[in-house]
């Protein structure tokens, strides 16, 4: 099986593909989200593994606008927690650092510790954060660090000089398992869904509604703006359901004239 991800061997997409796959697939690194959704649709790929959400910055809106551009269907997910690592070349010292490369959402995880330790250190961003590894120890860059994983720094056989230097512990993300094709699990737990409702009052509470009538739990909700039509909003939903009960909700909303797009329906043990 080959697998498609947002970033080199060592990011953290590679980390959760190897827990989800138990390492027994094939990687094709891609250097930006929507690489991994053309390669899947080109059919290079049998599925694709991308970031959707971060419990400190909220929902990857590319990855939901990529969903709904390209058809695909969520068949699984897996959440990661996500430390961050100063990786240099050995024999670098931290007096020595003038820049620090990484991906921009690295970088932010830990502008605390950056600004508190290297404060005059030059800020580099980088496509991906393994891939900044690669990059400094490349090009020898004795006065460089990189922020990434365990893994990246393991694979590079480069130093850790601090290790889990993000800003919050509680720090993690929720990476999903996509395909071409819609695959329903055996017994899938949860559903990911885009409801747009009637742009009138209380068209929201009503949907909503339907939810607790069935005595079914959202894990998510948020509004998303409707691309081409100014200040008019879709939401974008996860819910704990069964399938009869999905099948249900569905029925009911579409009777309230709501529109509803299944992204997947899958299990998930969180």
């Amino acid at each position: 099986m080959t697998v498609a991800i947002q970033g080199e061997e060592g990011s953290f997409h590679h980390v959760a593909a190897t827990i989800f796959f138990d390492q027994n697939f094939e990687l094709l690194p891609c250097d930006s989200f929507r690489e991994v959704f053309q390669s899947l649709d080109r059919q290079e790929v049998d599925t694709g593994l991308v970031a959707i959400e971060n419990s400190l910055y909220g929902s990857i809106h590319e990855t939901y606008d990529m969903l709904i551009r390209y058809n695909f269907s969520i068949v699984g997910e897996i959440t990661l927690p996500i430390h961050q690592q100063l990786i240099v070349n050995p024999g670098t010292k931290p007096n020595q650092i003038t820049q620090i490369y990484s991906h921009p959402a690295a970088l932010d995880q830990c502008r605390n510790y950056i600004e508190l330790h290297y404060p005059a250190a030059e800020i580099v961003e980088h496509h991906d954060t393994a891939a900044a590894v690669g990059f400094i120890k490349s090009n020898q860059l004795t006065s460089a660090a990189a922020i990434a994983s365990n893994h990246a720094a393991a694979l590079h056989d480069m130093s850790i000089l601090e290790k889990n230097i993000e800003d919050h512990q509680g720090n993690f993300t929720r990476f999903v398992i996509i395909k071409r094709e819609p695959t329903v699990a055996e017994k899938p737990t949860k559903a990911s869904l885009i409801l747009t409702t009637n742009h009138e009052p209380g068209a929201l509470y009503e949907a909503l509604g339907v939810f607790k009538n069935h005595g079914v739990n959202l894990t998510k909700l948020e509004s998303r703006p409707i691309r081409g039509e100014a200040f008019k909003y879709q939401f974008l939903v996860d819910v704990l359901s069964d399938t009869k009960s999905l099948e249900e909700i569905c029925s009911e909303l579409q009777q309230q004239n709501c529109q509803v797009k299944e992204l997947g329906h899958y299990y998930s043990s969180n």
